[in-house]
Protein backbone atom coordinates (compact mmCIF):
# COMPACT_ATOMS: atom_id res chain seq x y z
CA UNK A 1 0.00 0.00 0.00
CA UNK A 2 1.38 3.64 -1.28
CA UNK A 3 2.27 6.12 1.95
CA UNK A 4 0.23 9.10 2.30
CA UNK A 5 2.73 11.81 0.74
CA UNK A 6 1.60 13.82 4.03
CA UNK A 7 2.48 10.96 6.44
CA UNK A 8 4.94 12.18 8.78
CA UNK A 9 7.43 9.76 10.77
CA UNK A 10 7.61 11.18 14.51
CA UNK A 11 9.65 9.83 17.49
CA UNK A 12 7.52 9.98 20.94
CA UNK A 13 10.28 9.75 23.62
CA UNK A 14 9.18 10.06 27.16
CA UNK A 15 9.52 7.56 29.96
CA UNK A 16 5.86 8.02 31.08
CA UNK A 17 4.47 5.16 29.45
CA UNK A 18 0.85 6.72 29.71
CA UNK A 19 2.03 9.99 28.37
CA UNK A 20 4.03 8.22 25.58
CA UNK A 21 0.49 6.34 24.57
CA UNK A 22 -1.43 9.25 24.70
CA UNK A 23 1.08 11.22 22.39
CA UNK A 24 1.48 8.29 20.07
CA UNK A 25 -2.91 7.74 19.65
CA UNK A 26 -2.31 11.77 19.04
CA UNK A 27 -0.04 11.34 16.38
CA UNK A 28 -1.82 8.65 15.01
CA UNK A 29 -5.10 9.93 14.88
CA UNK A 30 -3.33 12.57 12.87
CA UNK A 31 -3.13 10.20 10.26
CA UNK A 32 1.06 9.94 11.00
CA UNK A 33 3.51 7.18 11.92
CA UNK A 34 4.85 7.23 15.42
CA UNK A 35 7.40 5.41 16.86
CA UNK A 36 7.73 5.12 20.30
CA UNK A 37 10.69 5.03 22.95
CA UNK A 38 11.04 4.79 26.46
CA UNK A 39 14.48 6.65 27.10
CA UNK A 40 17.29 8.65 24.88
CA UNK A 41 18.86 5.36 24.20
CA UNK A 42 16.19 3.67 22.99
CA UNK A 43 15.30 6.73 20.38
CA UNK A 44 19.01 7.31 19.12
CA UNK A 45 18.91 3.56 18.46
CA UNK A 46 16.14 4.00 15.64
CA UNK A 47 17.74 6.93 14.16
CA UNK A 48 20.08 4.52 11.72
CA UNK A 49 16.87 3.27 10.74
CA UNK A 50 14.25 5.37 10.52
CA UNK A 51 13.98 9.02 9.02
CA UNK A 52 12.01 11.39 11.45
CA UNK A 53 10.20 14.71 10.36
CA UNK A 54 9.00 15.00 14.03
CA UNK A 55 10.40 14.65 17.17
CA UNK A 56 8.37 15.17 20.72
CA UNK A 57 10.84 15.09 23.87
CA UNK A 58 10.44 14.95 27.18
CA UNK A 59 13.60 16.73 29.19
CA UNK A 60 13.73 14.59 31.87
CA UNK A 61 14.90 11.67 30.05
CA UNK A 62 16.86 8.34 31.96
CA UNK A 63 20.76 9.17 30.80
CA UNK A 64 20.56 12.21 28.22
CA UNK A 65 18.11 15.38 28.88
CA UNK A 66 16.01 16.36 26.37
CA UNK A 67 17.10 19.58 25.26
CA UNK A 68 20.76 17.88 24.60
CA UNK A 69 19.30 15.20 22.64
CA UNK A 70 17.17 17.85 20.68
CA UNK A 71 20.91 19.73 20.13
CA UNK A 72 22.07 16.62 18.33
CA UNK A 73 18.68 16.06 16.04
CA UNK A 74 18.65 19.95 15.41
CA UNK A 75 22.18 19.05 14.06
CA UNK A 76 22.01 16.70 12.17
CA UNK A 77 18.70 17.25 10.65
CA UNK A 78 17.89 21.23 10.56
CA UNK A 79 14.88 20.58 8.74
CA UNK A 80 12.74 18.25 11.64
CA UNK A 81 10.07 19.70 13.54
CA UNK A 82 11.48 18.91 17.60
CA UNK A 83 9.12 19.83 20.77
CA UNK A 84 10.13 19.39 23.82
CA UNK A 85 7.12 18.37 26.04
CA UNK A 86 8.49 18.92 30.05
CA UNK A 87 6.92 19.28 33.69
CA UNK A 88 10.04 21.20 33.96
CA UNK A 89 8.94 25.27 33.92
CA UNK A 90 12.39 26.43 34.81
CA UNK A 91 13.15 30.12 32.17
CA UNK A 92 16.31 28.65 31.53
CA UNK A 93 15.03 25.46 29.90
CA UNK A 94 12.30 27.78 27.64
CA UNK A 95 15.19 29.60 26.24
CA UNK A 96 17.68 27.11 25.52
CA UNK A 97 14.64 25.57 23.09
CA UNK A 98 13.94 28.65 21.65
CA UNK A 99 17.41 28.86 20.99
CA UNK A 100 17.68 25.53 19.42
CA UNK A 101 14.61 26.24 17.53
CA UNK A 102 12.51 23.78 19.25
CA UNK A 103 9.19 24.57 20.35
CA UNK A 104 8.52 24.22 24.07
CA UNK A 105 5.03 23.07 25.21
CA UNK A 106 4.67 22.78 29.28
CA UNK A 107 2.69 19.87 30.92
CA UNK A 108 -0.13 19.03 31.24
CA UNK A 109 -1.03 20.02 27.66
CA UNK A 110 -3.38 20.68 25.49
CA UNK A 111 -4.24 18.23 22.50
CA UNK A 112 -4.20 21.17 19.90
CA UNK A 113 -0.75 22.03 21.02
CA UNK A 114 0.57 18.45 19.76
CA UNK A 115 -1.59 18.93 16.24
CA UNK A 116 -0.24 22.39 15.88
CA UNK A 117 3.15 20.89 15.53
CA UNK A 118 2.69 18.43 13.47
CA UNK A 119 0.42 20.70 11.04
CA UNK A 120 3.25 22.94 11.36
CA UNK A 121 5.89 20.19 10.33
CA UNK A 122 3.21 19.37 7.40
CA UNK A 123 3.33 22.90 5.96
CA UNK A 124 6.98 23.55 6.49
CA UNK A 125 7.77 20.19 4.08
CA UNK A 126 5.47 21.99 1.70
CA UNK A 127 7.18 25.43 1.99
CA UNK A 128 10.65 23.27 1.44
CA UNK A 129 8.73 21.33 -1.40
CA UNK A 130 8.16 24.27 -3.45
CA UNK A 131 11.85 25.52 -2.84
CA UNK A 132 12.95 22.16 -4.21
CA UNK A 133 11.19 23.05 -7.50
CA UNK A 134 12.64 26.38 -8.08
CA UNK A 135 15.74 25.12 -7.08
CA UNK A 136 16.12 27.68 -4.76
CA UNK A 137 17.26 25.78 -1.71
CA UNK A 138 20.75 25.50 -0.85
CA UNK A 139 20.51 21.75 -0.78
CA UNK A 140 20.13 21.75 -4.86
CA UNK A 141 22.45 19.09 -5.15
CA UNK A 142 22.93 16.26 -2.46
CA UNK A 143 24.74 17.12 0.62
CA UNK A 144 26.30 14.31 1.18
CA UNK A 145 29.39 15.74 3.79
CA UNK A 146 26.35 15.98 6.47
CA UNK A 147 25.39 12.44 6.42
CA UNK A 148 28.12 10.46 5.12
CA UNK A 149 29.14 9.36 8.63
CA UNK A 150 25.70 8.09 9.06
CA UNK A 151 25.74 5.48 5.93
CA UNK A 152 27.14 2.58 7.34
CA UNK A 153 24.59 2.04 10.35
CA UNK A 154 22.24 2.90 8.14
CA UNK A 155 22.84 -0.10 5.72
CA UNK A 156 24.20 -2.22 8.40
CA UNK A 157 26.13 -4.72 5.92
CA UNK A 158 29.14 -6.27 8.24
CA UNK A 159 31.20 -8.53 7.16
CA UNK A 160 32.21 -7.68 3.19
CA UNK A 161 34.27 -10.30 1.74
CA UNK A 162 37.99 -9.67 1.27
CA UNK A 163 37.97 -9.73 -2.37
CA UNK A 164 35.07 -6.86 -2.64
CA UNK A 165 36.89 -4.63 -0.43
CA UNK A 166 40.23 -5.39 -2.16
CA UNK A 167 38.59 -4.37 -5.22
CA UNK A 168 36.84 -1.55 -4.31
CA UNK A 169 39.83 -0.14 -2.18
CA UNK A 170 42.43 -0.98 -5.61
CA UNK A 171 39.18 0.61 -8.05
CA UNK A 172 39.28 3.82 -5.79
CA UNK A 173 42.91 4.75 -5.55
CA UNK A 174 43.41 4.05 -8.99
CA UNK A 175 40.89 6.67 -9.90
CA UNK A 176 41.82 9.16 -6.88
CA UNK A 177 45.78 8.83 -8.88
CA UNK A 178 44.15 10.13 -12.44
CA UNK A 179 41.94 12.62 -10.41
CA UNK A 180 45.67 14.34 -9.29
CA UNK A 181 46.47 14.72 -12.46
CA UNK A 182 45.20 17.67 -14.67
CA UNK A 183 45.56 15.90 -17.88
CA UNK A 184 43.90 12.37 -16.98
CA UNK A 185 41.52 14.24 -14.95
CA UNK A 186 38.09 13.44 -16.51
CA UNK A 187 34.23 13.75 -14.88
CA UNK A 188 33.82 9.96 -15.35
CA UNK A 189 36.73 9.20 -12.90
CA UNK A 190 35.34 11.70 -10.63
CA UNK A 191 31.86 10.06 -10.61
CA UNK A 192 33.74 6.73 -10.37
CA UNK A 193 35.91 7.65 -7.09
CA UNK A 194 32.91 9.28 -5.51
CA UNK A 195 30.56 6.04 -5.83
CA UNK A 196 33.45 4.24 -4.67
CA UNK A 197 34.01 5.65 -1.45
CA UNK A 198 30.31 6.48 -0.96
CA UNK A 199 30.38 2.56 -1.47
CA UNK A 200 32.60 1.86 1.20
CA UNK A 201 30.94 4.07 3.50
CA UNK A 202 27.57 1.72 2.91
CA UNK A 203 29.28 -1.24 3.25
CA UNK A 204 31.17 -0.39 6.44
CA UNK A 205 35.02 -1.08 4.65
CA UNK A 206 37.79 0.74 6.71
CA UNK A 207 39.96 2.47 3.60
CA UNK A 208 43.66 2.88 4.04
CA UNK A 209 45.27 6.14 5.27
CA UNK A 210 47.36 7.71 2.23
CA UNK A 211 51.13 7.98 2.85
CA UNK A 212 50.60 11.24 3.85
CA UNK A 213 48.56 10.03 7.09
CA UNK A 214 45.42 11.22 5.39
CA UNK A 215 42.15 9.45 4.73
CA UNK A 216 40.82 8.69 1.12
CA UNK A 217 37.62 11.02 2.19
CA UNK A 218 40.21 13.87 2.89
CA UNK A 219 42.56 13.14 -0.25
CA UNK A 220 39.27 13.07 -2.64
CA UNK A 221 38.08 16.23 -1.27
CA UNK A 222 41.51 17.91 -1.24
CA UNK A 223 41.87 16.87 -5.53
CA UNK A 224 38.59 18.50 -5.43
CA UNK A 225 39.79 21.78 -4.57
CA UNK A 226 42.95 21.31 -6.46
CA UNK A 227 40.34 20.68 -9.48
CA UNK A 228 38.12 23.29 -9.21
CA UNK A 229 35.12 21.26 -7.80
CA UNK A 230 32.89 20.71 -5.06
CA UNK A 231 34.23 18.77 -1.91
CA UNK A 232 31.45 15.81 -0.60
CA UNK A 233 33.49 14.81 2.88
CA UNK A 234 35.23 17.78 5.09
CA UNK A 235 32.20 17.98 7.66
CA UNK A 236 32.45 14.31 8.17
Amino acid sequence: MAHDPEQLNVLVIDDDEDLRRMLVDVVTSRGHQALPAGSAEEGMALLPLWTFQVAFLDQGLPGMEGLVLGEFLRKNNPDMTIALVTGEDEPRIERLARHLAITFIAKPFEVRQIQAVLDDAVSSAHVRSVRRHRQEDADFAPPLARFATEMTAAFDMPHVPDRVAERLVATIKRKLSDLRSVGRYTERDRVLALSGLLAARVLGIDLPKTHAGHSLYEEYDQIMRQQGRRTEFEES
